[in-house]
Formats: C-alpha cells, structure tokens, sequence
C-alpha cells in the first residue's frame, strides 16, 4: 500500500494534466501562422485522455513505486506543456525548438501508454468492478431512502403545522366574518339613539309648553279683552284650557314614549350587538356540543327574537309559543300515558 506522502503528490500531480486545457497550446494569435503550435493540440489530448482514464480513486491500491512511475510520467508530461507555453519565437534556435518540441509530443502518447497500460486497465477493471458497482449502488439507494424517509417526515410535520394553520385562518375567518354582521346591529342602535335624543328633545319642549301654559292660565282671566262677564264665558273658558292641556300633554305623552322607545330599540340592538361579537367565547368555552348547541340557540335567540315596540299592550308577557329555548332543548320526548 501507497504511503500518505506519495499518494499526496501523485494525486496532485494527476490532476493538474488532467484537468489542462489542451487548447491553450495552440497559440495562433501569439506565434502567428509559421511558429504556432497547432499541430501539437489532437496528440495532447489523446494525452490528457490516457491519463484520464486512471481515476484518482485508484490511486490508493498502487504501491510507492507506482504511484512514483505515473507522477513523474504526469510532470514529464506537464513540463512539456510548459514549454509549448513558453515558447518565444524571438529566442535563439526557435524553429529547430519548435520541431523538437512537436516531434516529441507527437510520440509521447505511444511512450507513456507503454508505460502506463497495466495501470489503466487495473483501473478499467476496478471502476467496471460488479460486486463494487453493486456495493455503491446499495449504498446510494440506503442513502436515497433515509433522505426520503427525512423528507417524508419534513412533509407530515408541515402538512400538520399547514393543517393547524389553515384551521386558525378558517376560524379566524368565521369569527372575522360573524363580527362583520354586527355592524347593522351597530348602525341601527345609532340610528336609534339619534332618534331618541330627538325625541327627548320634543319631550322637553312640550313639557315646558304644558308648564308654561299652566302658569298662564292662572292669569287669563284677569286681562280685559278675554275676561269672562257671564256663565256662558266661564264655561267656555274652561273648556278651552281643558281642550288645550289635553293636547299638549297627549303630545308630552307621546313624545316620551317616543323616546323610550327609540331608547329601548338602541339598547336592544346594541345587546344583539355584543352577542354577536361575543358568542364565539362562549361556543370556544363550553365542552360539550350539546352545551354549544344551547349556548348558540340562546345566541340566535337573543338576536332574532322580536322586540316590543313600545305601544303594544301587555308589556313584558310573551306569546304561548315562544317558550325558553332552554326549556325546549333539554326537554326530552314525554312518554305518552294511557
């Protein structure tokens, strides 16, 4: 077996004719037509191509000796690249260089193959190897199913986390989209408290006008021109004011009630309101379905059920058919009784 020294050097020396560019021995546009090295460019890639064919893989099996005969072959080799690459043609001699320089590289091929053969064909023998090609094609295919074993558990945890994520969006979005709801609610309660301080308004103005109006009747028969010189004109003069406080308190009545109930539709809607924003905490807060399924109909309950306008008799009773919600849903199916 090859020592660690001489398998260095050998190796460094491989791969520096092996990786050579023979095209850059040409040299057209440097030496012109008559001195150029053209012709040495096919002999030294058949060259390059021997020395090719001995991976550097091999090399460890070789002993020191023959590791020693393919390094010095392969800068043997290099430094007549080299010299191809320092050729001047203003140098003495330089036509008779050139031609020895040529006739060499154009026999070279034919020396190193004598000298390299058995190297190459150990090389060929080993790369073709079946049992080493089986052994490394088992081995690229554990690696290719261990990478893919990791790959496969990469993609199960992403679809989890995209699954978890793609549940949140989706809830997000449903709370995004039942919160959007609640503005008419919104809207409506303003709409209804505006009406109502309008109301209040009025509320006020009449009341103060009933006030005002009983202050002055305390006065009006004491003025000339309206005070009463018989029954008849008595009479009269209650009915009038009975008359006029009649109509101005049935207009303070109707403005305050007016105003309640634009007040109590503002609330109520504002109520709705907030069960629309809030009722996913609620949903999210309950452990059992049935218990949601309560809480959500109590929800909906609050939100649809009519409300009471305000003029309708019989404030506060409920008709025979709007039971609790409650009371319909945890109410089991009674037994029939003979």
């Amino acid at each position: 077996m090859a020592t660690e020294a001489a398998l260095s050097e050998c190796q460094k020396s491989l791969e520096r004719i092996q990786t050579f560019d023979p095209e850059t021995l040409g040299r057209v546009d440097d030496l012109g037509r008559q001195m150029n090295f053209a012709e040495a460019v096919p002999p030294a890639e058949s060259i390059i191509a021997l020395y090719k064919r001995i991976p550097v893989s091999t090399l460890p099996d070789f002993t020191d000796g023959q590791l020693g005969v393919i390094q010095s072959n392969a800068n043997s080799d290099y430094n007549l690249f080299s010299q191809i690459l320092e050729f001047s043609a203003a140098s003495s001699n330089s036509a008779s260089t050139r031609t020895n320089i040529l006739a060499t590289i154009k026999g070279r091929r034919d020396q190193i193959f004598d000298q390299l053969w058995q190297y190459v064909a150990y090389s060929v023998a080993r790369i073709t190897d079946t049992s080493l090609l089986e052994t490394q094609a088992r081995a690229t295919i554990q690696g290719i199913e261990d990478q893919a074993a990791k790959l496969t558990g990469q993609l199960a945890d992403a679809k989890k986390d995209a699954d978890a994520a793609l549940s949140a969006i989706r809830a997000v979005a449903s709370e995004q989209g039942v919160s959007q709801q609640a503005i008419y609610f919104k809207d409506e309660a303003q709409s209804q408290e505006n009406l109502a301080r309008e109301w209040l308004t009025f509320t006020y103005r009449f009341a103060a006008a009933l006030g005002a109006f009983a202050i002055l009747s305390l006065f009006l028969h004491k003025f000339e021109w309206i005070k009463p010189t018989s029954n008849a004109e008595v009479l009269q003069l209650i009915t009038s004011k009975i008359l006029i406080f009649s109509v101005i308190g049935y207009l303070l009545l109707m403005a305050a009630r007016n105003y309640a109930t634009h007040k109590h539709n503002a609330v109520v809607n504002r109520h709705r309101q907030n069960a629309l924003l809030t009722y996913r905490a609620l949903v999210t807060a309950a452990e059992s379905t049935g218990t949601q399924d309560i809480v959500l109909a109590h929800a909906a309950s609050c939100i649809f059920s009519p409300q009471e306008t305000g003029f309708a008799q019989g404030k506060g009773e409920t008709s025979p058919g709007s039971k609790s919600v409650l009371e319909l849903l945890t109410k089991g199916p009674s037994k029939s009784t003979e």
